[in-house]
Protein backbone atom coordinates (compact mmCIF):
# COMPACT_ATOMS: atom_id res chain seq x y z
CA UNK A 1 0.00 0.00 0.00
CA UNK A 2 1.66 3.36 -1.27
CA UNK A 3 1.66 5.70 2.16
CA UNK A 4 4.21 7.98 0.90
CA UNK A 5 3.18 10.30 -1.77
CA UNK A 6 5.78 12.65 -3.02
CA UNK A 7 4.32 15.62 -5.18
CA UNK A 8 4.77 14.65 -8.67
CA UNK A 9 6.79 18.01 -10.28
CA UNK A 10 10.47 16.57 -10.00
CA UNK A 11 10.26 17.97 -13.26
CA UNK A 12 13.77 18.95 -16.03
CA UNK A 13 13.52 23.16 -16.85
CA UNK A 14 11.81 22.27 -19.94
CA UNK A 15 8.36 21.31 -17.73
CA UNK A 16 6.02 18.71 -17.28
CA UNK A 17 5.14 19.23 -21.11
CA UNK A 18 8.13 20.09 -22.35
CA UNK A 19 7.46 23.44 -23.15
CA UNK A 20 9.38 25.08 -20.63
CA UNK A 21 8.70 26.90 -17.45
CA UNK A 22 8.09 30.35 -19.19
CA UNK A 23 4.64 30.78 -19.00
CA UNK A 24 1.93 32.41 -16.57
CA UNK A 25 0.92 29.81 -13.77
CA UNK A 26 -0.17 29.88 -10.71
CA UNK A 27 0.39 26.68 -9.70
CA UNK A 28 4.24 27.40 -10.47
CA UNK A 29 4.02 29.78 -7.08
CA UNK A 30 1.65 27.29 -4.60
CA UNK A 31 3.36 24.62 -2.26
CA UNK A 32 3.09 20.59 -3.60
CA UNK A 33 4.07 18.97 -0.52
CA UNK A 34 4.18 15.55 -0.40
CA UNK A 35 0.63 13.28 1.14
CA UNK A 36 0.10 11.14 3.20
CA UNK A 37 -2.05 7.76 1.75
CA UNK A 38 -3.31 7.48 5.33
CA UNK A 39 -5.14 10.83 4.75
CA UNK A 40 -7.82 11.21 2.56
CA UNK A 41 -10.16 14.41 2.28
CA UNK A 42 -13.20 13.00 0.00
CA UNK A 43 -14.75 10.20 -1.08
CA UNK A 44 -12.45 9.12 -3.91
CA UNK A 45 -9.45 9.04 -2.30
CA UNK A 46 -11.46 7.57 0.80
CA UNK A 47 -12.00 4.93 -2.00
CA UNK A 48 -8.21 4.49 -3.05
CA UNK A 49 -6.72 4.41 1.06
CA UNK A 50 -8.63 1.23 1.84
CA UNK A 51 -7.78 -0.41 -1.67
CA UNK A 52 -4.58 0.36 -1.31
CA UNK A 53 -4.62 2.29 -5.19
CA UNK A 54 -3.36 6.24 -3.57
CA UNK A 55 -1.83 8.69 -5.90
CA UNK A 56 -0.61 12.15 -5.15
CA UNK A 57 -3.56 14.52 -4.78
CA UNK A 58 -6.72 14.09 -2.77
CA UNK A 59 -4.93 13.41 0.79
CA UNK A 60 -3.77 15.75 3.20
CA UNK A 61 0.08 17.16 3.42
CA UNK A 62 2.21 14.24 4.82
CA UNK A 63 3.53 14.91 8.31
CA UNK A 64 6.34 12.26 8.67
CA UNK A 65 9.16 12.96 9.95
CA UNK A 66 12.31 13.13 6.68
CA UNK A 67 15.54 11.06 7.35
CA UNK A 68 18.88 12.37 5.56
CA UNK A 69 18.93 12.43 2.37
CA UNK A 70 19.63 9.41 0.28
CA UNK A 71 20.24 8.26 -3.11
CA UNK A 72 17.16 6.43 -4.79
CA UNK A 73 16.90 4.73 -8.27
CA UNK A 74 15.15 7.32 -10.99
CA UNK A 75 15.50 10.26 -8.46
CA UNK A 76 17.36 13.78 -7.93
CA UNK A 77 20.09 13.25 -5.12
CA UNK A 78 18.15 15.79 -2.79
CA UNK A 79 15.32 13.42 -2.60
CA UNK A 80 14.33 13.44 0.77
CA UNK A 81 12.57 9.82 2.70
CA UNK A 82 10.22 9.55 5.12
CA UNK A 83 10.06 7.52 8.08
CA UNK A 84 6.35 6.43 7.94
CA UNK A 85 7.63 3.68 10.63
CA UNK A 86 7.79 6.29 13.35
CA UNK A 87 5.00 8.86 11.71
CA UNK A 88 2.09 8.61 14.61
CA UNK A 89 -0.56 8.35 11.61
CA UNK A 90 1.24 5.29 10.52
CA UNK A 91 1.46 3.81 13.88
CA UNK A 92 -2.14 4.60 14.64
CA UNK A 93 -3.29 3.10 11.69
CA UNK A 94 -1.30 -0.11 12.30
CA UNK A 95 -3.71 -0.58 15.64
CA UNK A 96 -6.91 -1.20 13.27
CA UNK A 97 -8.99 0.95 15.84
CA UNK A 98 -12.56 1.02 15.65
CA UNK A 99 -14.18 4.61 14.19
CA UNK A 100 -14.72 6.64 16.45
CA UNK A 101 -18.08 7.03 18.56
CA UNK A 102 -20.00 5.08 16.61
CA UNK A 103 -24.01 5.26 17.72
CA UNK A 104 -24.36 2.49 20.26
CA UNK A 105 -25.38 -1.17 18.51
CA UNK A 106 -25.99 0.51 15.09
CA UNK A 107 -25.60 -2.29 12.58
CA UNK A 108 -26.18 0.18 9.36
CA UNK A 109 -25.77 4.05 9.24
CA UNK A 110 -25.95 6.38 6.66
CA UNK A 111 -23.16 8.95 5.99
CA UNK A 112 -23.71 11.96 4.30
CA UNK A 113 -20.84 14.44 3.16
CA UNK A 114 -20.99 17.80 4.68
CA UNK A 115 -18.29 20.60 3.96
CA UNK A 116 -16.30 22.62 6.28
CA UNK A 117 -18.03 26.18 6.65
CA UNK A 118 -15.70 28.89 5.47
CA UNK A 119 -13.07 30.37 7.60
CA UNK A 120 -13.94 34.26 8.42
CA UNK A 121 -12.05 36.62 6.59
CA UNK A 122 -10.32 34.28 4.10
CA UNK A 123 -10.66 34.31 0.43
CA UNK A 124 -8.17 32.12 -1.85
CA UNK A 125 -5.81 30.62 1.11
CA UNK A 126 -8.83 29.39 2.86
CA UNK A 127 -7.75 26.35 4.61
CA UNK A 128 -11.68 25.09 4.69
CA UNK A 129 -11.78 25.07 1.00
CA UNK A 130 -12.48 21.91 -0.48
CA UNK A 131 -12.23 20.00 3.07
CA UNK A 132 -15.51 18.37 4.60
CA UNK A 133 -16.54 15.55 7.03
CA UNK A 134 -18.94 13.10 7.07
CA UNK A 135 -21.79 13.30 9.32
CA UNK A 136 -23.56 9.89 10.64
CA UNK A 137 -27.20 9.21 10.16
CA UNK A 138 -29.54 5.98 10.98
CA UNK A 139 -31.05 4.27 8.49
CA UNK A 140 -34.48 5.88 9.11
CA UNK A 141 -32.35 9.27 8.49
CA UNK A 142 -31.93 10.75 11.70
CA UNK A 143 -29.08 12.72 13.11
CA UNK A 144 -26.96 10.89 15.64
CA UNK A 145 -25.21 13.89 16.01
CA UNK A 146 -21.91 12.14 15.43
CA UNK A 147 -19.05 13.41 12.69
CA UNK A 148 -16.32 11.58 11.53
CA UNK A 149 -13.39 12.36 9.62
CA UNK A 150 -12.36 11.13 5.96
CA UNK A 151 -8.78 9.42 7.76
CA UNK A 152 -10.71 8.02 10.74
CA UNK A 153 -13.17 5.70 7.81
CA UNK A 154 -9.82 4.99 5.69
CA UNK A 155 -8.40 3.45 8.37
CA UNK A 156 -11.23 2.33 10.80
CA UNK A 157 -11.75 -1.43 11.19
CA UNK A 158 -14.66 -3.74 11.09
CA UNK A 159 -16.66 -1.61 8.37
CA UNK A 160 -17.46 -1.42 5.07
CA UNK A 161 -19.00 1.00 2.59
CA UNK A 162 -20.96 0.94 -0.42
CA UNK A 163 -20.21 3.52 -3.09
CA UNK A 164 -21.17 7.56 -2.85
CA UNK A 165 -24.41 8.91 -4.41
CA UNK A 166 -26.09 11.78 -4.60
CA UNK A 167 -29.55 12.63 -3.13
CA UNK A 168 -32.11 15.98 -2.66
CA UNK A 169 -29.95 16.27 0.35
CA UNK A 170 -26.51 16.06 -0.91
CA UNK A 171 -23.83 13.27 -1.19
CA UNK A 172 -24.22 10.45 0.95
CA UNK A 173 -22.98 6.59 1.37
CA UNK A 174 -23.62 3.37 3.80
CA UNK A 175 -21.47 2.49 5.87
CA UNK A 176 -21.98 -1.29 7.74
CA UNK A 177 -20.55 -2.64 10.54
CA UNK A 178 -18.60 -5.93 11.00
CA UNK A 179 -20.27 -8.30 13.49
CA UNK A 180 -17.15 -9.11 16.04
CA UNK A 181 -19.46 -12.26 16.71
CA UNK A 182 -19.99 -13.51 12.87
CA UNK A 183 -17.15 -16.50 13.45
CA UNK A 184 -19.14 -17.83 16.26
CA UNK A 185 -22.35 -18.14 14.34
CA UNK A 186 -23.09 -21.21 12.12
CA UNK A 187 -24.70 -21.59 8.54
CA UNK A 188 -25.82 -24.91 7.31
CA UNK A 189 -26.63 -25.01 3.64
CA UNK A 190 -28.36 -27.28 1.61
CA UNK A 191 -28.85 -27.29 -2.56
CA UNK A 192 -32.03 -28.53 -3.67
CA UNK A 193 -33.57 -28.59 -7.92
CA UNK A 194 -35.11 -25.13 -7.83
CA UNK A 195 -33.52 -23.60 -5.06
CA UNK A 196 -30.76 -23.17 -1.99
CA UNK A 197 -31.75 -23.59 1.44
CA UNK A 198 -29.71 -22.02 4.51
CA UNK A 199 -30.37 -22.34 8.12
CA UNK A 200 -28.62 -19.90 10.45
CA UNK A 201 -27.68 -20.47 13.95
CA UNK A 202 -26.27 -18.60 16.86
CA UNK A 203 -23.35 -20.22 19.06
CA UNK A 204 -25.06 -23.00 20.86
CA UNK A 205 -27.17 -24.09 17.79
CA UNK A 206 -29.87 -22.10 18.53
CA UNK A 207 -31.71 -21.34 15.34
CA UNK A 208 -31.80 -17.92 13.95
CA UNK A 209 -33.67 -17.56 11.00
CA UNK A 210 -34.19 -19.83 7.62
CA UNK A 211 -32.92 -18.63 3.89
CA UNK A 212 -34.18 -20.03 0.89
CA UNK A 213 -32.44 -18.33 -2.38
CA UNK A 214 -34.61 -18.78 -5.53
CA UNK A 215 -31.64 -18.96 -8.33
CA UNK A 216 -28.08 -18.07 -7.98
CA UNK A 217 -26.92 -16.79 -4.48
CA UNK A 218 -26.61 -13.06 -4.34
CA UNK A 219 -24.20 -13.51 -1.22
CA UNK A 220 -21.38 -15.58 0.22
CA UNK A 221 -20.98 -17.36 2.99
CA UNK A 222 -19.52 -14.70 5.09
CA UNK A 223 -22.49 -12.49 4.80
CA UNK A 224 -24.86 -14.80 6.46
CA UNK A 225 -22.62 -15.03 9.23
CA UNK A 226 -22.85 -11.36 10.11
CA UNK A 227 -26.61 -11.57 9.29
CA UNK A 228 -26.65 -14.46 11.82
CA UNK A 229 -24.49 -12.36 14.42
CA UNK A 230 -26.93 -9.53 13.78
CA UNK A 231 -29.81 -11.54 14.51
CA UNK A 232 -28.59 -13.56 17.75
CA UNK A 233 -27.86 -9.78 19.11
CA UNK A 234 -31.21 -9.14 18.50
CA UNK A 235 -32.61 -12.34 19.51
CA UNK A 236 -31.02 -11.74 22.94
CA UNK A 237 -31.89 -8.42 23.40
CA UNK A 238 -35.69 -9.11 22.70
CA UNK A 239 -35.72 -12.00 25.17
CA UNK A 240 -34.59 -9.41 27.63
CA UNK A 241 -36.65 -6.07 26.87
CA UNK A 242 -39.84 -8.01 24.88
CA UNK A 243 -40.73 -7.64 21.11
CA UNK A 244 -40.72 -4.01 19.50
CA UNK A 245 -43.14 -2.99 16.88
CA UNK A 246 -42.88 -3.97 13.27
CA UNK A 247 -41.89 -1.06 10.70
CA UNK A 248 -42.69 -0.56 7.66
CA UNK A 249 -40.33 -2.53 4.79
CA UNK A 250 -38.46 0.58 3.04
CA UNK A 251 -39.08 -1.37 -0.69
CA UNK A 252 -35.32 -0.11 -1.06
CA UNK A 253 -32.10 1.00 -0.04
CA UNK A 254 -31.36 4.50 -1.41
CA UNK A 255 -28.08 4.05 -3.12
CA UNK A 256 -28.30 0.95 -4.01
CA UNK A 257 -29.89 0.03 -6.98
CA UNK A 258 -29.66 -4.18 -7.49
CA UNK A 259 -32.17 -4.66 -4.96
CA UNK A 260 -35.82 -4.41 -3.37
CA UNK A 261 -37.60 -5.44 -0.48
CA UNK A 262 -40.59 -6.65 0.72
CA UNK A 263 -42.86 -8.46 3.31
CA UNK A 264 -45.06 -10.79 3.69
CA UNK A 265 -45.98 -11.19 7.93
CA UNK A 266 -42.93 -12.37 9.25
CA UNK A 267 -40.97 -13.68 5.92
CA UNK A 268 -39.37 -10.86 4.31
CA UNK A 269 -37.83 -10.87 0.67
CA UNK A 270 -34.96 -9.29 -0.86
CA UNK A 271 -35.01 -9.27 -4.52
CA UNK A 272 -31.31 -9.26 -6.30
CA UNK A 273 -31.15 -7.96 -10.20
CA UNK A 274 -28.34 -9.23 -11.80
CA UNK A 275 -24.83 -7.67 -11.21
CA UNK A 276 -21.58 -7.23 -11.08
CA UNK A 277 -20.52 -9.81 -8.52
CA UNK A 278 -24.02 -12.15 -8.58
CA UNK A 279 -26.42 -13.13 -11.01
CA UNK A 280 -30.54 -12.50 -10.22
CA UNK A 281 -32.37 -13.92 -6.86
CA UNK A 282 -35.28 -13.85 -4.84
CA UNK A 283 -33.83 -14.57 -1.20
CA UNK A 284 -36.68 -15.09 1.53
CA UNK A 285 -35.74 -14.93 4.98
CA UNK A 286 -38.05 -16.15 7.97
CA UNK A 287 -35.84 -14.91 10.92
CA UNK A 288 -37.19 -16.54 14.82
CA UNK A 289 -36.87 -12.98 15.89
CA UNK A 290 -40.08 -10.61 15.68
CA UNK A 291 -40.25 -7.90 13.03
CA UNK A 292 -38.98 -4.83 14.41
CA UNK A 293 -36.89 -1.92 13.82
CA UNK A 294 -33.73 -3.38 14.36
CA UNK A 295 -34.64 -6.49 12.52
CA UNK A 296 -35.32 -4.26 9.21
CA UNK A 297 -31.70 -2.63 9.73
CA UNK A 298 -30.05 -6.09 10.19
CA UNK A 299 -31.58 -6.75 6.73
CA UNK A 300 -30.60 -3.66 5.17
CA UNK A 301 -27.17 -4.20 6.54
CA UNK A 302 -27.19 -7.71 4.85
CA UNK A 303 -28.07 -5.66 1.78
CA UNK A 304 -25.35 -3.10 2.24
CA UNK A 305 -22.52 -5.77 2.77
CA UNK A 306 -23.08 -7.62 -0.03
CA UNK A 307 -23.22 -4.23 -2.09
CA UNK A 308 -19.98 -2.54 -0.49
CA UNK A 309 -16.64 -2.32 -2.21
Amino acid sequence: MPIYLDNPHEYSPRGPDGQGWNRLSLNAHFDTPAHCGLRPIRFASLFEARTGRQHWGGFERCIGSKLASRRVPNASPDTPRVQCGACPVYQNAREHPTLPNWPGQSVLLLGRVRDWPRTPGMWIADAAAGRSSVHLHTWQGQDTGVAVDWPDLAIAAEIRMTWQFQDPDGDAFWIVRLNPGAEQTAVHTKNYRDHTRHVLYAPGARRLAGVKCHGACAHEDWHLRHLAADLADLDDATRANGPAAAPDLPERLPGVPSFALSRDGDTATITHTASRDFDASTMTVSAEVPPSPDVTAALLAHIARVAAW
